[in-house]
């Protein structure tokens, strides 16, 4: 799937998180690692502006676990004020194919927090984003394992949406188990009575690719939120990884993240593979 990963680190992922995503980096078919942290002049953040040696040292060792896994692992350090443009900029400079970010859980009340950078990166980004789970302290930690292995994918059946379903089909190879769910939104069948039976079909067609792929599969129609009903099934199903498309690849769109997705991302809990569509020809 994505060969090149780049790996967005700062200093509220310096202890553990990496061992936790191997699993899915090499389920995503990711074979070299480059471990990027951008340096804000001026911003307060421990070992940072003028202390690029420091910083060299920590990304070193981060990357020494991921190198004894087999993975090529190269280090960047940047300098920039905008710290989301400047990771995509380096994605593209290094060939990568997807990005990841760690976002941090701050309270089982508040779930998934977004900083600042990754709400921006998240709508900057031309390529995928993994966005992963950073426990919070005390709550413990994924294991390494296998990577994901319970899967739901959120669809709509868009063009926008086609990106993200092959990325679950290409899952599935690995053994996976994936909940494909098509939320109806309360006013659907009165804007179309037969949707219902048409969602269907397509949700059943969806399955059969995955079974052959060597994955297994379920569908799932509730009523509702799209974004509350996927992350509610995410939960009753302990799934390891959500996955959507982003929705807008347009110049008038490129800045927004489909409302879904976006709130997703706030709710889930869990990690979450972002999948923009490719650019429409013409």
């Amino acid at each position: 799937m994505y060969a090149t990963a780049l790996i967005a680190l700062d200093f509220t992922a310096a202890e553990g998180p990496l061992p936790d995503w191997l699993g899915d980096l090499r389920a995503m078919g990711v074979r070299r690692a480059i471990l990027v942290h951008v340096v804000r002049p001026g911003y307060g953040q421990g070992a940072g502006y003028g202390h690029e040696e420091a910083l060299r040292d920590w990304l070193s060792r981060r990357a020494e676990g991921l190198r004894a896994a087999g993975l090529e692992v190269a280090v960047d350090i940047r300098t920039a004020g905008d710290v989301a443009g400047d990771l995509v900029a380096a994605a593209a400079q290094h060939g990568a194919e997807l990005i990841v970010i760690g976002s941090r859980g701050q309270s089982l009340l508040r779930g998934l927090f977004l900083g600042s950078t990754a709400r921006a990166l998240l709508r900057q980004s031309p390529l995928p984003v993994l966005l992963e789970w950073l426990e919070p302290e005390g709550e413990g930690a994924r294991g390494a394992g296998q990577g994901p292995q319970r899967i739901v994918l959120g669809t709509d059946f868009s063009y926008e949406s086609q990106a993200a379903e092959a990325a679950a089909v290409a899952l599935a190879a690995t053994g996976a188990s994936v909940e494909v769910v098509h939320v109806q939104i309360p006013d659907g069948r009165a804007i179309y009575a037969r949707w219902p039976e048409m969602a269907r079909v397509a949700l059943a067609h969806i399955a059969d690719d995955i079974r052959a792929a060597g994955g297994r599969a379920a569908i799932h129609q509730p009523d509702g939120k799209p974004a509350e009903e996927i992350a509610r099934l995410a939960a009753a199903q302990d799934s390891d990884l959500i996955i959507v498309g982003k929705h807008g690849q347009n110049r008038l769109q490129s800045m927004v993240i489909g409302s879904t997705a976006a709130h997703l991302c706030e709710i889930a809990r869990r990690p979450v593979l972002m999948v923009p569509s490719p650019q429409r020809e013409g």
